[in-house]
């Protein structure tokens, strides 16, 4: 699976029932004062994004579902906006293009947010209902999707959302951001139990989009160090995981209470059939005197324009350590913000040799999805960053390959000759 991908919020435009959107429109969250509600206007422009996407000998496209478009108000579901979704994977399709969908990509509904989001005690039932009615329409009919994903970085919502506060809803509270955590835990498991329940005709294949660091101490000979990097490793990395192919959910945050408790799985079978893996390099662990007592840092290797560390040796590590699970694993995000395109080459170059070495190091690879095909909307950072193999004039809305985009291509072209 060689492919792209991108989400809703990022770039679809006009998502007016969203928390993120009226995140955006909240004077100084958003460092360049920018907003969404146009974006790339993917919504409307998404036969020209896969047409880009097949000129890139691309087989594969994630794109996501907008919750607040298929549920604006709770209980009311929105036939026009899923027949437009199942329109587009249908226009994916014609390309050649296997859709990968992911059913949460950070955004909520308005009205799930203002009734607690995360936190709400009715969280994981309501988020079933909305997976299992887009299931139940797009895995069936024309649009036969096969792959499917729950929520795209559980645990990076709950770390910007209720940690930091730089996310909706802006909380910093670990008791918050344990609930949440679990919340979603549950989410996930119900909506597998839900999906199973189904009986598609078409088997189908259920994960997430895990955010993996690679986590390192400061100072490897500090005993401390370690631990903050083990802990970390343990808690961002593998809980989510774990706790959803065993139903043993731990969780334990600094300045929150130890909570464990044993869930019923369906089935009594792990809730994952693959293993979706985003990665954007290594994290430096520490410990400090205030709390929490931990502290995490970008290595110092050259940076992107987001100054986050190039790290491509770590996508290795991170590969072998998530195959303990023994799952096939899809590389579901890897790029980098680079408005220049003076790194882009490189980097996915030295990822790709990365996953040759992973393969020889025997981890079951489904594919990699560069992010991301368009420069797109990128959260809190605004529309500054600059992620796309393909440059958007966000005044015109033109579409423009950087050097890159055949770069990747031919990349693609030679490994597909060499498999």
């Amino acid at each position: 699976m060689w492919g792209v991908g991108h989400s809703s919020f990022q770039v679809e435009g006009n998502l007016k029932d969203s928390d993120w959107r009226a995140w955006t429109h909240s004077p100084g969250k958003i460092v360049d004062a920018t907003d969404a509600e146009v974006a790339t206007d993917f919504w409307n422009r998404f036969d020209e994004d896969f047409e880009l996407a097949s000129q890139l000998g691309a087989n594969t496209f994630r794109i996501s579902i907008a919750w607040e478009r298929i549920e604006p108000a709770r209980g009311h579901w929105d036939k026009e906006a899923l027949d437009h979704y199942e329109k587009i994977i249908e226009a994916c399709r014609a390309k050649g293009l296997e859709p990968v969908v992911t059913l949460h990509h950070f955004a909520l509904p308005l009205w799930l947010a203002n009734a607690g989001g995360l936190c709400a005690e009715d969280f994981a039932k309501e988020f079933a209902d909305y997976a299992a009615y887009v299931v139940e329409r797009l895995a069936r009919g024309k649009a036969l999707v096969k792959w499917w994903m729950t929520f795209n970085e559980p645990l990076v919502m709950v770390n910007m959302g209720y940690l930091t506060g730089e996310w909706p809803p802006g909380e910093r509270d670990p008791a918050l951001a344990m609930l949440a955590s679990r919340n979603l835990v549950r989410a996930h498991i119900e909506a597998v139990r839900r999906l199973r329940a189904l009986k598609l005709r078409e088997e189908i294949r259920i994960s997430i989009a895990q955010h993996w660091r690679d986590f390192q101490p400061k100072r490897s000979w500090n005993p401390l160090d370690r631990a903050a990097a083990f802990y970390l490793h343990e808690v961002f990395n593998r809980n989510f995981v774990r706790a959803v192919m065993t139903g043993r959910n731990i969780w334990w945050m600094p300045g929150g209470k130890l909570h464990a408790e044993v869930l019923e799985l369906p089935e009594g079978l792990p809730t994952l059939d693959y293993l979706g893996i985003n990665y954007y390099g290594r994290m430096i662990a520490g410990v400090t005197t205030q709390a929490p007592f931990l502290s995490v840092e970008e290595g110092s290797g050259e940076k992107t324009d987001l100054g986050w560390e190039m790290c491509p040796s770590s996508l290795r590590v991170v590969l072998k350590d998530a195959a303990s699970y023994g799952l096939p694993i899809l590389i579901s995000e890897n790029g980098l913000a680079d408005a220049k395109d003076q790194y882009r080459e490189r980097f996915i170059e030295t990822h790709l040799e990365s996953l040759r070495e992973a393969m020889g190091d025997g981890v079951t690879l489904l594919g990699y999805l560069h992010w991301s095909l368009t420069d797109n909307f990128e959260w809190a950072f605004g529309l500054k960053p600059r992620f796309g193999l393909v440059e958007v004039d966000y005044e015109t809305m033109t579409r423009k390959p950087r050097p890159s985009f055949a770069f990747y291509r031919d990349l693609i072209q030679k490994f597909r000759s060499e498999s």
